[in-house]
């Protein structure tokens, strides 16, 4: 039998509790409301509630301390608690909390977490897991993440599985499981996991043996190699939360002031999406900043709140992506994990099997330029995995260069050459018409043009290569559009429509950097270009600043009321607003655009679909978000 809930609403603001008291305590539970100072200890053992939902507000300490007051108090931490915050980032700080939402509060998610707690007796998991239990786990995640753990890594899996359990109040593992692969209602609970199990300790300059082997001796060195053409290439694999790349960027900001005005790219990847988020953000609290000196903390940093925001120098210097080096292709045609100086991938190779890390260093050794560095954690090791790097030994630090092999034998080396990288449609999450199929984007070749063009089968007339290069893209022949709006750019270097294709398919990639400049360049080409204000919005809409997306798509309707995918884009980010009112309005005007197309086209920026095909998706979609 449910239960009805004691609940302690906590937010300085009272936003929470002037939306919630009400219309919770009208469901029949008992709510108390308070601020995050006038809170005490003493005061929530008294009450013993069944649930705290506490309000944090961005940059402020007083709620980020008392949750931790919570979390660590041996009879409060058994109390599960609800987040809401206008920072997205924060989740993941907040792993041990029962669930996180970013405001406005979905009641619909509160009311499953509701229902979860009412039914649950509450009584802790067990310490300790079966190994068939263990197993399927560990195969779930292995399908889904290229992470293995055995024997050696294993209690790091048990102490993930353990918090999220208790996190959730479960009582099982088999439960967790069944929660963990739930088709919905488990809100990315998948990427919640994966978040306790690979962000790990993390800090800027963590290593101090390696930053004096780079300060030293490795930058140095590479400052010289790339004297005569002034680029630097740098990639940090499993860079969590950015810590790592943003060093790179400060050691060479700090010590080698010569090449400020170079060419230097540095590539941050990891699995964990939210991490990414953050690291782009550049904000950073007082514990990821525990082992850099004053000084550099004053020069490099801004105090905001309790946190420090990275200086925009250092920021733009590094750009982000999602790669799983076990699944995703690289290096790739398409992709910046190529052509690189320095390497660092530090304490990732323990998730993976010795067959797997074998083929990801292959990979590495095909990613790395003549004599490139590659830096691991002080726990791993190239025996029994590769013979291509040559190892260094520098005081307390230990790292990796790639040896210089004779052409002949480079030629030899399985795999040598670069393989596809696959480029994600605009509509790829979105829902297609029954039957109808989804084709995997073709493979690029690399350093050559696909068989299907070649440099004499290229058209050279600006206006044939633009629709060759639209006709690649729609048909979902990314590498060849890419190539194509190449050349058009190769004549026409500020053609503005070439730069938005171009700028499209690097968004698709997650590189928003790259397509953020084409972006610009477009509009200063051509200021009343509507489809270069839908690409400025997907940019802001991918990287998750939803309300400035939305300023971009308004600013397309204004210039092309009829603008079909300016009017579907507004609608999903209405509904990840939780904005219903406006989702449904945004998706009758897509209908109403579409009925307006002609009957034979398609419609551009979709994917590639037929206006019948959009409509039945436009169609079906308002019909799921409006209630019954």
């Amino acid at each position: 039998m449910p239960r009805n809930l004691k609940i302690y609403l906590i937010d300085d603001s009272m936003e929470l509790c002037q939306d919630l008291q009400s219309w919770l305590s009208l469901a029949g539970h008992e709510v108390v409301c308070s601020t995050s100072q006038k809170t005490l200890v003493h005061s929530l053992l008294e009450y013993q509630p069944h649930l705290i939902v506490l309000g944090l507000a961005r940059y402020v300490s007083e709620g980020m301390e008392l949750f931790r007051r919570i979390s660590n108090h041996r009879q409060l931490h058994q109390i599960p608690t609800i987040i809401v915050s206008d920072d997205a980032s924060l989740e993941y700080e907040m792993l041990d909390a029962f669930d996180f939402q970013v405001r406005p509060v979905d009641r619909e998610r509160l009311l499953v977490c509701l229902k979860h707690l009412s039914r649950s007796r509450g009584s802790m998991p067990k310490s300790s897991f079966t190994e068939s239990e263990l197993k399927i786990v560990k195969d779930f995640l292995l399908e889904h993440s290229g992470l293995h753990f055995n024997q050696h890594n294993q209690r790091i899996l048990v102490r993930g599985l353990l918090r999220r359990i208790q996190a959730l109040r479960m009582e099982s593992l088999p439960a967790y499981y069944s929660y963990l692969t739930a088709v919905s209602g488990n809100y990315d609970e998948v990427n919640k996991l994966l978040g306790l199990l690979t962000i790990g300790e993390t800090s800027f300059f963590r290593y101090r043996a390696h930053r004096e082997a780079l300060v030293h001796t490795v930058m140095p060195r590479l400052v010289k190699q790339n004297l005569h053409h002034g680029k630097l290439r740098m990639w940090s694999a499993g860079c969590s939360t950015g810590e790592e790349p943003y060093s790179l960027a400060i050691l060479l900001c700090e010590y080698f002031p010569e090449v400020c005005d170079w060419d230097i790219q540095i590539l941050g990847t990891d699995i964990n999406k939210r991490a990414l988020r953050q690291a782009r953000e550049g904000l950073y609290g007082e514990r990821s900043l525990r082992m850099m000196e004053p000084t550099l903390r004053e020069r490099y940093f801004r105090k905001v709140g309790s946190h420090f925001l990275l200086d925009e120098q250092v920021r733009r210097m590094v750009h982000f992506d999602y790669l799983n080096l076990q699944v995703n292709l690289f290096p790739a045609e398409d992709n910046a994990a190529r052509e690189i100086d320095l390497l660092s991938c530090r304490n990732v190779l323990i998730y993976f099997e010795l067959d797997t890390i074998r083929r990801i260093v292959e990979k590495f050794s095909r990613v790395l330029k003549t004599d490139g560095y590659l830096f691991l954690g002080h726990a791993e090791t190239m025996q029994s995995v590769s013979s291509r790097f040559q190892r260094h030994h520098q005081n307390n630090a230990f790292f990796y260069q790639l040896k210089v092999l004779p052409a002949a034998q480079r030629a030899a080396v399985p795999g040598s050459s670069n393989e596809p990288c696959l480029i994600p449609t605009t509509l790829s999450a979105s829902k297609k018409p029954a039957g109808s199929k989804t084709e995997a984007p073709p493979a690029a070749s690399s350093g050559t043009l696909p068989d299907r063009l070649t440099a004499e089968t290229i058209p050279r007339d600006p206006d044939q290569l633009y629709r060759e290069a639209v006709k690649a893209f729609e048909h979902e022949r990314f590498a060849e559009a890419y190539k194509l709006f190449e050349r058009l750019l190769e004549q026409q270097p500020c053609h503005p429509q070439a730069l938005v294709g171009k700028g499209l398919l690097l968004a698709n990639q997650g590189r928003y950097s790259d397509a953020r400049i084409c972006c610009a360049r477009a509009i200063r080409a051509d200021d009343l270009l509507p489809e270069a204000y839908l690409l400025r919005g997907l940019i802001l809409d991918m990287e998750g600043f939803l309300a400035r997306a939305l300023v971009e798509y308004q600013k397309v309707l204004w210039l092309k009321p009829d603008f079909v995918m300016a009017h579907y884009l507004a609608a999903k980010v209405h509904g990840r607003l939780n904005d219903s009112e406006k989702k449904q309005r945004s998706l009758r005007n897509t209908i109403r655009a579409l009925e307006q197309a002609d009957n034979q086209s398609t419609i551009p920026f979709s994917g590639g679909l037929s206006r019948g095909a959009f409509l039945e998706i436009a169609h079906g979609e308002l019909a799921d978000s409006t209630p019954p």
